[in-house]
């Protein structure tokens, strides 16, 4: 029989991927817990605005209020380790990566397919509350149409930042190990491992340039200046560098891992 092509090998890795996750019970809990937990807090973020004397702020920055609630940090995070940690790992411990990088699928289109798995869950999280607040908002009433779309706008960018950085971080760490309980312990570890220290030692010492270290600070201060809110401790321009130069360094690392696994092909 004929071999299937780079494109059907590639759908049959999402589809299969993203068959499996929606029958495992973590997965499935991770998905729609923090999708309505997400979602529900952003709805509730607009009606109590909306109750205050005179009503919200007719202004983007309003919007921050939504991309900084700290229940997206916990499950974005939930979702990456949940999902992301056994992308690779369980490959690599199966024996079926090498399958995988038979030919005519390369390395790089085995991690694009991985990714197109693990960004959509994790965009439920970190991407649809920030759309989702603007439209409920501009629909209600409480702002005009051309500010609910450019906060949609502003939103979803955002929201994909975070979403490419935890895609990655998640992927890479899913590399390096057979059990995908370390690359989940992982994810954790470089979320509250690095943002706790970090607001602890900025407590201390006043030093804002420890909060780089942190994720969820880097990504506040680029959602603070998309938004337009007021200046946080660190700068955004930083940040973001952190932010992008960590998500292209993981996914590079992991390329390149991939490419130094031997694979017989015929």
């Amino acid at each position: 029989m004929p071999l299937l092509d780079r494109r059907q090998r590639i759908r049959a890795i999402v589809t299969t991927g993203l068959r499996r996750e929606f029958k495992r019970p973590a997965a499935i809990i991770a998905i729609g817990v923090g999708t309505a937990v997400t979602s529900l807090t952003a709805i509730v973020t607009v009606l109590i605005a909306s109750l205050a004397p005179g009503g919200p702020p007719l202004g983007l920055s309003f919007f921050y209020s939504a991309a900084s609630n700290p229940v997206i940090l916990f499950f974005v995070t939930l979702m990456a380790s949940v999902v992301g940690s056994g992308l690779i790992a369980d490959d690599i411990d199966s024996m079926a990566l090498t399958l995988y990088l038979s030919r005519p699928i390369s390395q790089a289109d085995y991690l694009i397919a991985k990714a197109a798995i693990l960004v959509p869950l994790v965009s439920m999280v970190a991407v649809l509350p920030l759309v989702l607040t603007p439209f409920l908002a501009a629909i209600l009433g409480f702002f005009p149409w051309d500010i609910g779309l450019e906060a949609m706008g502003v939103g979803f960018l955002v929201g994909l930042l975070l979403t490419m950085f935890y895609a990655s971080i998640s992927l890479f760490l899913s590399s390096i190990t057979r059990r995908k309980s370390y690359a989940a312990a992982g994810v954790f570890a470089v979320t509250f491992g690095l943002t706790i220290p970090a607001g602890i030692l900025w407590d201390v010492t006043q030093n804002s340039a420890l909060l780089l270290l942190s994720p969820w600070e880097d990504y506040q201060a680029v959602a603070r200046a998309a938004f337009g809110a007021s200046a946080g401790p660190i700068d955004w321009p930083a940040a973001l560098v952190i932010l992008l130069g960590s998500t292209i360094l993981a996914a590079f690392i992991t390329y390149m891992r991939m490419k130094a696994i031997e694979v017989v092909s015929g």
